[in-house]
């Protein structure tokens, strides 16, 4: 599985748009609903459970009005909390909005830190809430009202499903995310493998299990692969043990470790011959 950098995501939606046809409200909608999906666990076998969804002005917001939405037909208490004024909102996630609204679900809008300080305990007080702020246009700190609406999330207790992590740029949030899901929103596979830019691979169960045989049970260890672990000195023993006993995990079926002479009696202490 590709991994992208924010600027390829965002060609990557604008091509599945553009070149592709399918259209950005689709990928939009195919967003919140994943999204909602991935908290059926944390909402299952709770029918009391209030959801809170923080949106902002953009397409992430737009997918944060998805959400609310499919949290709302789905019988579950939902409260929406926009991060400026309805008329700030554009394009998809305006069109979003407006459904919302046509569905006579309430949107709070927090435009200053005024009306944060008004609203922000229901907010907070809330048992999940959902950050739909900002998404790959994020290019560093979050500032203002943004930076003060996340650093209260932050230390409050409650739970939080980020869309995307909020207040850091979209880039380097990897080490700030908890449970992470991915999800598919509809854009091609072509779309991805065609990108420019870094490439970058996520290794997945799921592509390595069509590259690994099983083993057939007459089989000997001479039969399944075999590698040669050259590795270790003097003080550096440790080397040669961590890649031979990975090799093994890794159900190589035959492994030989080439080493130091100093090195072989330790090694051979620890297993390994």
């Amino acid at each position: 599985m590709r991994v992208l950098t924010s600027q390829q995501m965002r060609d990557a939606d604008q091509q599945t748009t553009e070149e592709v046809g399918i259209a950005s409200l689709v990928l939009m909608e195919h967003a919140g609903r994943q999204v909602v999906a991935s908290m059926e666990s944390a909402c299952e076998g709770r029918p009391d459970l209030h959801v809170a969804v923080v949106c902002g002005k953009g397409n992430n917001g737009g997918d944060g009005f998805v959400v609310a939405r499919t949290l709302h037909q789905r019988s579950i208490a939902v409260s929406v909390y926009l991060l400026g004024v309805s008329a700030d909102v554009r394009g998809d996630a305006r069109i979003n909005l407006g459904v919302l609204r046509a569905m006579n679900l309430d949107v709070v809008e927090i435009a200053d830190t005024t009306a944060w300080e008004l609203h922000g305990s229901d907010v907070l007080g809330a048992d999940l809430i959902v950050d739909a702020i900002v998404g790959t246009e994020c290019s560093g700190w979050a500032t203002g009202l943004v930076e003060t609406v996340i650093a209260d999330i932050n230390v409050a207790a409650t739970p939080v499903v980020p869309i995307l992590p909020t207040g850091r740029d979209a880039d380097t949030t990897a080490r700030l995310v908890g449970s992470l899901v991915i999800a598919d929103i509809g854009i091609p596979r072509g779309v991805f493998q065609g990108l420019d830019g870094p490439w970058l691979e996520l290794i997945t169960k799921e592509r390595m299990r069509a590259l690994v045989t099983p083993r057939v049970a007459e089989s000997q260890k001479g039969d399944d692969g075999r590698v040669l672990v050259v590795a270790g000195s003097r003080g550096k023993t440790g080397a040669a043990y961590l890649a031979a006993s990975a090799a093994l995990r890794s159900d190589a079926g035959l492994v030989t470790v080439a080493t130091a002479a100093s090195c072989e009696p330790i090694l051979a202490g620890l297993g390994v011959e």
